[in-house]
């Protein structure tokens, strides 16, 4: 009688299948992202359009050289101070608000294209009188309107309006803390107020049968 075998030898896979079988996972990930190939494919053809990868190898071959130049050329003075500036111009970016800005800039735009298209030689009737009358000219009146809001805004203590932009934010802040504070505590209270209801609800059930006991 033949012994029940107790050891199973698995089958290896070959070489040859291990490379199908990677191939056919290396297939299938292409065919599912076929569209993303595609556009790789496409942003590479344009990139090499533009030698971009030419001049990557370049710096690479040469890369001690454009690492000696650029530490040069950050370690002088002016390449320093041109990069505070820069800083210091994207925090003052930070710190306008410009949907503010933007009626100011059309304002500017307009003032600019009417001075690019005045032409001063060959009129007549300037001085004085020409001066009077077009201080009549509403464009003009409101012109020196929005000059003179620049230059009180120009001429504000911008320490004292901070104070005041804080402490109208803090008030806004506890009025709101208030309002919130409010709401939960009615919130709280109405179950109370829903057991005096139903409470005077009972009672006022429970008189005609007081006062029939009364009666009898």
């Amino acid at each position: 009688m033949a012994k029940a075998t107790k050891v199973i030898h698995r089958m290896e896979p070959s070489e040859e299948e291990l490379r199908q079988r990677d191939w056919e996972e290396i297939e299938s990930v292409l065919l599912e992202n076929k569209e993303v190939v595609a556009d790789t494919f496409e942003i590479m053809k344009g990139l090499q359009d533009w030698e971009v990868f030419n001049t990557l190898n370049a710096l690479l071959k040469e890369g001690d050289a454009v690492l000696e130049r650029l530490v040069t050329a950050v370690d002088n003075a002016d390449t320093t101070q041109s990069i505070k500036n820069m800083l210091l111009m994207f925090s003052v970016l930070g710190k306008l608000d410009m949907e503010e800005v933007e009626p100011i800039v059309l304002k500017m735009n307009t003032a600019f294209s009417q001075v690019a298209e005045y032409e001063h030689y060959g009129k007549e009737g300037g001085g004085y009188p020409a001066l009077l009358r077009s201080m009549k000219d509403p464009e003009v009146i409101e012109g020196m309107n929005v000059l003179m809001a620049f230059l009180k805004g120009f001429g504000a203590n911008q320490e004292h309006r901070e104070k005041m932009e804080d402490r109208d934010a803090k008030l806004q802040h506890d009025s709101e803390k208030a309002v919130s504070g409010t709401r939960v505590s009615r919130r709280t209270s109405s179950p109370s107020n829903k057991w005096y209801v139903a409470a005077a609800g009972v009672s006022l059930l429970a008189l005609p049968f007081i006062f029939k006991k009364q009666g009898s």
